[in-house]
């Protein structure tokens, strides 16, 4: 493939994935130390007892909104994916009929090959460039598309730190 390097979709997908199951498994966590902590609430008596509690209940709330954002996150990450896959594919095919057409795509810009192409007739050369125009809008949009998603992403991903730092900072508080 003559672009330039777009990504690995099916790294993307297995950390998404990853990242969901780790959510799975803390979310089974938060509502486990939940349960237990209403189950211990009515034996506990003092100030060191409500400190202790506050402490837990703050890692139960903490636990659980860190599992959402790491579902959101591989979610994210899983389209992404999906997204990235479906524009190489598009890529490839539209590298495929510029070939055909005796065009080139090279980082982004549809080109003419190497060498003596085409016949020395303007109504050809003409609908040549018309053609390599129409390939090089659909180029550019697929690209434009692909970056707007990556932008979602960034986005996504973002936000999902800014909360892991918030809840590391409560969780230390």
């Amino acid at each position: 493939m003559t672009t330039p390097l777009l990504g690995d979709p099916s790294s993307l997908s297995a950390l998404g994935a990853s990242l969901r199951r780790t959510a799975v498994l803390l979310t089974a966590q938060g509502q486990e130390l939940t349960t237990r902590l209403e189950e211990a609430d009515p034996g506990w008596r003092g100030p060191r007892a409500l400190a202790l509690r506050r402490r837990t209940s703050t890692a139960a709330d903490q636990t659980l909104a860190i599992a959402a954002a790491l579902d959101e996150t591989g979610r994210s990450l899983q389209t992404a994916a999906s997204d990235l896959a479906d524009a190489i594919g598009h890529l490839r095919q539209l590298e495929d009929v510029a070939a055909a057409l005796g065009l080139e795509v090279r980082e982004g810009a549809v080109t003419k090959g190497w060498g003596i192409t085409g016949v020395a007739d303007p109504g050809a050369v003409d609908e040549e460039d018309r053609q390599r125009q129409r390939l090089q809008e659909r180029v550019h949009q697929t690209v434009t598309t692909l970056g707007r998603r990556r932008a979602r992403l960034a986005d996504d991903l973002g936000r999902a730190s800014t909360l892991l730092r918030e809840a590391s900072a409560e969780l230390r508080a």
